[in-house]
């Protein structure tokens, strides 16, 4: 059926009544995510409450021929949840954000996808677990944005991604039919894993309305540091220095000198390393850490004995986005345009790496801050330039993308958990490339096959991944 927004507007108010939004000041809120990507004003805004109600809106799609971007806290820094379209309705899952079932014994969760990451780990405390996927907006992101992003985060050091936590799903995907896939067992080999092709989709193939979470216990004993360096290569060393000794921390974490001085502290490079372990041997390890900081030319300046401690000393690096906005936003004001890079290399690569993002930033000579995930070698490098300056947002675009090739030629990745969203197709196609002699047709021809399988009507999320 041709589209009408009329006749959609009067379709979706029988089924969400006062959740149906199209007032011009919420459609802007939600016309947008956390990256500075431009996007439209969708024609409405739906909440549902139930999987019953995602179905009805997937159908309507169908019927209508409007487009369909699901989001939770629209925290992405890659674009991918930001409408391009203006025949989209948002799906906004804020209001399905129960915790339907905890197990103890079997160590999983079945939650809804709108639950926040910090209230989920809340709850868990209660029964000595976690869901170790922690980003840094962990405060406002929601598990179902986490999976739709392939996430990680603070404690990605030891923990991994969310692909390493995620056990099973429920998703309507685009012929409006719910599938259940998974199993609520870590050992499960039932056919292909189309759980882990769910997860870092960016909304391309369905909408997830349930999700069973794999959980693992709260530390016995936790110990960690907070260290000032005065230079990056020093600290780099660090990281590697704790590395060869095999200690294996859970948080490794850093900032660079410049959002060091926006947030008001002492002149330097911070690194953040945390510990979990068993009782009896924190001096053991702290030891080490001391060490190993001291003979790399570093200081620590605060140390913690239980994660309590420890994540109010790293209270300023969880702050590396409000730091780079605030930044930003002090030199141009509204005309500023702010790219977050997320790249990853090898551990062995990392000094390379660093030096080579500062030297870039000098070359094209733009504002940038540094900081990041460095205990699984995930870097976020931020640039900022006055979006009507044509030179100034050139060289921007040129660092970006010259840091995704620095990513490519380390064997990295261009996308370690931002995604792909808008703003890195071209570094998809150019990483796949790489790795295929030189062609990347075949290996995207293979995900757009997959695209069509799960979203035949092409109503999911259009204009992303995919260039």
């Amino acid at each position: 059926m041709s589209q009408n927004k009329g006749d959609v507007i009067k379709e979706l108010e029988t089924v969400f009544r006062d959740r149906l939004f199209t007032e011009p000041h919420i459609l802007a809120l939600y016309s947008h995510d956390a990256s500075s990507e431009v996007g439209v004003k969708p024609m409405a805004v739906v909440q549902p409450v139930s999987v019953d109600e995602v179905v009805r809106v997937v159908k309507l799609a169908i019927d209508y021929g409007f487009k369909i971007v699901p989001v939770g806290s629209s925290t992405s820094l890659s674009g991918n949840a930001t409408p391009k379209l203006e025949n989209t309705v948002i799906v906004s899952l804020e209001r399905m954000n129960s915790i339907i079932e905890v197990s103890d014994i079997d160590w999983y969760a079945r939650v809804q996808p709108g639950i926040k990451v910090d209230e989920l780990n809340l709850e868990l405390m209660g029964y000595g677990l976690q869901w170790p996927v922690d980003p840094a907006s962990s405060k406002t992101a929601t598990v179902g944005g986490v999976i739709s992003n392939g996430g990680g985060g603070m404690r990605g050091a030891k923990y991994g991604p969310a692909s390493h936590w995620v056990l099973g799903l429920e998703a309507v995907i685009g012929t409006g039919d719910v599938i259940r896939v998974g199993c609520r067992t870590v050992k499960c080999r039932e056919g292909y894993n189309l759980v882990q092709v769910f997860i870092g989709s960016e909304g391309t193939l369905g909408i997830v309305t349930e999700a069973t979470l794999r959980l693992t216990p709260l530390p016995e004993s936790f110990v960690g540091v907070m260290a000032r360096f005065g230079n990056a290569e020093s600290l780099v060393d660090a990281v590697i220095r704790v590395r060869r000794d095999k200690l294996w921390p859970m948080v490794t974490e850093f900032i660079d000198d410049i959002t060091a001085q926006i947030l008001n502290l002492e002149p330097g490079y911070y690194l953040w390393i945390g510990v979990d372990t068993y009782t009896g041997s924190e001096q053991q390890i702290l030891s080490k850490l001391s060490a190993d900081i001291s003979s790399s030319g570093g200081e620590i300046i605060s140390k913690a004995s239980t994660w309590q401690e420890f994540s109010k000393i790293l209270e300023p690096r969880r702050m590396l986005y409000s730091a780079t906005l605030k930044a930003a936003f002090n030199d141009y004001g509204t005309d500023v345009f702010v790219a977050f890079e997320d790249v990853a290399v090898p551990m062995s690569k990392l000094p390379e790496a660093v030096r080579e993002i500062q030297s870039l930033g000098k070359k094209y000579n733009v504002k940038m801050n540094l900081g990041g995930h460095i205990g699984d070698g995930n870097l976020h490098p931020s640039v900022w330039a006055r979006r009507s300056d044509r030179d100034e947002m050139d060289r921007v675009l040129r660092f970006f993308e010259d840091v995704g090739k620095l990513a490519i030629r380390l064997s990295g990745t261009v996308s370690a958990e931002h995604g792909i969203g808008t703003q890195k197709r071209g570094l998809l196609r150019e990483a796949i490339s790489s790795r295929n002699g030189g062609n990347s047709d075949m290996v995207i021809g293979l995900m757009k096959g997959i695209k069509r399988i799960f979203d035949p009507h092409g109503i999911f999320n259009p204009g992303k991944i995919f260039d």
